[in-house]
């Protein structure tokens, strides 16, 4: 309701209400007063219930928020978060600290938290329809948040002074390979002030020297990638692989090493080779990499000599398919099974065989599961649902693990899939057909993964240690919730322990259909456990916030002034006091003076 009709109304109605109740001649003495008492009590219940303006249009208080990240002691002083903090303290007596968490309570001598997160402040904020001044150093980590605040918040800025410092920012190294490659590892650099003099970056593995290189000197802002080629030392394990920057070489200490996990020694691998390249091999590659914790290659030949790698299909030459295929802890190979050897010869401990149509093939319809090591995993599909296959050949040798007719025959079944144990675990998988299970999704689908993960698993022989969750991305740093990639089962045990600490840290990781979930961040070091049973080491580097960065952000308004509104009646706690003692007073009046 408009303020002055509104208020009009409310002073006619305390009016009325009062001639009504207090005619002239009813009362003498008392009349005026009673009258004055019953108007200003109508008037104030009015006001609250229709939540009348009440003086001046001005903007609401604003909400302090001051950013608590440890990136204000990056350069090692400590003026500039003083300054902040007595801005914080200046413009409200309650402040909200926010970085990894959103907090109020005293503003502490030294901030630690290890994210910058304005978005959670902006959300409360925004429900409240709050404005927020931010006190930052304008590292934020999600800065674009800032465009959701409500108009007329404001932003300030205090940024750091530029020290000599350089920072590691990521790397690019290969997750894994055998004794005596040679592989090539680079950094990124990044210099705050500027640093005019070169240092060395050292690469070491598990301890172990393996190369060193030179970094330029920088001039303020400036970027550097710096690359080793470098052979793998002797030895089998999961190790660790860092990058570092000599000690005492700059301001900031906790920047000049990144760590990732290395595998090196004999290492498991999937090898996918097609001579007839079709729907069902891509559909297999698809599953493969999706449910096997492992690297999984593919090589198809267009023409004869000539190989493609899947991916970004470049061309490779059949002696590298050969080479894969003998390295594969897992090889699958369709079409011309000879094509890079015989099967026999090939010195892998596992294949998967695969026969593609040919020409006006018949349709075949599945009729049993035998008993055989699939079982389990295919004892559970509904055959009837499944759709009809395109007849190749029978499944020879081994025992029946899939059957199927031609038409609606209820005889004459072959075998279109058998399983061979003995020096080399073997799956044929004849028929053609099986991506029009996965197309059709459902029951048919999950007939296809249990096809091909049960396969998988009894050929590499450690049903679900393949398959253990895996983290996603290789450099995992302090104060950012640590992702893992879903294994064989939907939860998974976790323990891991830090170097230098005895306590153990046990985590549950539960996944739902969409493969990844999160677990609440490490501190920065090297963590060693299980997860699901399969050994894992997992370096955490130091938190991006003691990383330099080029600051976007400028104080000021963010998203226009400040629509100025009126307090409402409702928002006055004493009016409801006033309320209650206008009418509890003129009722005490009304009894001294005679009237009920």
């Amino acid at each position: 309701m408009s303020e002055l009709p509104g208020w009009g109304i409310a002073i006619g109605a305390g009016a009325l209400v009062a001639w009504i109740a207090y005619p002239s001649g009813a009362v003498t003495r008392l009349r005026p007063v009673l009258i004055a008492l019953r108007v200003a009590a109508v008037v104030a219940m009015l006001a609250l219930l229709l939540d009348l303006a009440i003086g001046s249009a001005r903007p609401p208080a604003p909400l302090i928020a001051l950013d608590a990240s440890a990136s204000w002691l990056r350069t090692g002083d400590t003026t500039t978060w003083r300054a902040a903090a007595d801005s914080a303290r200046a413009a409200g007596a309650s402040v909200l600290l926010f970085g990894d968490s959103v907090r109020s309570g005293t503003i502490p001598a030294a901030p630690g938290d290890l994210a910058s997160f304005i978005g959670p402040v902006l959300e409360r904020a925004a429900a409240a329809g709050q404005r927020v001044l931010v006190v930052t150093d304008g590292l934020l980590d999600d800065g674009d948040a800032l465009q959701q605040a409500v108009a007329g918040s404001r932003l300030v800025v205090l940024p750091g002074k530029p020290v000599p410092d350089r920072a590691l920012l990521d790397l690019s190294v290969p997750g894994e390979a055998r004794a005596g490659d040679t592989i090539m590892l680079s950094v990124r650099i990044l210099a705050d002030g500027a640093t005019p003099a070169p240092t060395a970056l050292r690469w070491l593995l598990d301890g172990t020297v393996l190369a060193d290189a030179e970094v330029p000197a920088l001039a303020a802002g400036g970027e550097a990638v710096v690359e080793s080629r470098v052979v793998v030392p002797p030895g089998d394990s999961i190790a660790v692989l860092r990058a570092a920057l000599p000690a005492g070489a700059d301001a900031q200490p906790r920047n000049d090493t990144l760590a990732v996990t290395f595998r090196r020694g004999a290492r498991q691998r999937v090898v996918i080779v097609s001579t007839a390249p079709d729907a069902d091999i891509r559909d297999v590659a698809t599953a493969l990499r999706a449910n096997v914790a492992l690297p999984t290659d593919a090589f198809y030949r267009i023409a004869p000599g000539r190989w493609l790698r899947d991916g970004a299909l470049l061309p490779v030459e059949e002696s590298v398919v050969r080479a894969a295929v003998r390295g594969a802890s897992l090889a699958v190979l369709h079409g011309d099974t000879t094509a890079v050897g015989a099967p026999a010869s090939l010195g892998t401990r596992a294949l998967l065989l695969l026969a593609p149509p040919e020409g006006d093939s018949p349709e075949l319809l599945v009729r049993a599961a035998p008993s055989s090591p699939l079982q389990a995993a295919l004892g559970g599909i509904v055959i009837e649902s499944l759709p009809p296959l395109l007849a190749v050949a029978p499944a020879r040798g081994g025992l029946t693990a899939l059957s199927a007719a031609p038409g609606m025959a209820a005889t004459g079944a072959m075998p279109i899939v058998s399983v061979t144990d003995g020096a080399v675990r073997r799956v044929l998988i004849t028929a053609a057909g099986y991506s029009r299970w996965r197309a059709r999704g459902g029951v048919s689908e999950v007939a296809f993964q249990s096809l091909i993960g049960g396969a998988t698993d009894w050929l590499l022989g450690a049903r679900g240690l393949a398959a253990a969750p895996s983290p996603v991305g290789a450099l995992q740093r302090a104060g950012v919730p640590v992702r893992w990639r879903r294994g064989a089962k939907p939860q998974a045990a976790v323990l891991l322990s830090r170097d230098g600490d005895r306590a153990v840290r046990r985590d549950t990781l539960s996944f739902a259909e969409a493969g990844e979930t999160s677990m609440a961040p490490l501190d920065a070091g090297i963590w060693r456990g299980t997860v699901d049973g399969a050994a894992v080491v997992l370096p955490v580097s130091s938190s991006r916030e003691w990383l330099p960065g080029t600051i976007t952000l400028r104080s000021g308004l963010l998203n226009g002034e400040a629509v100025p509104v009126r307090r409402g009646a409702r928002s006055l706690g004493w009016l409801y006091l006033a309320t209650v003692l206008l009418l509890a007073t003129e009722w005490l009046l009304r009894r001294r003076a005679g009237l009920r």
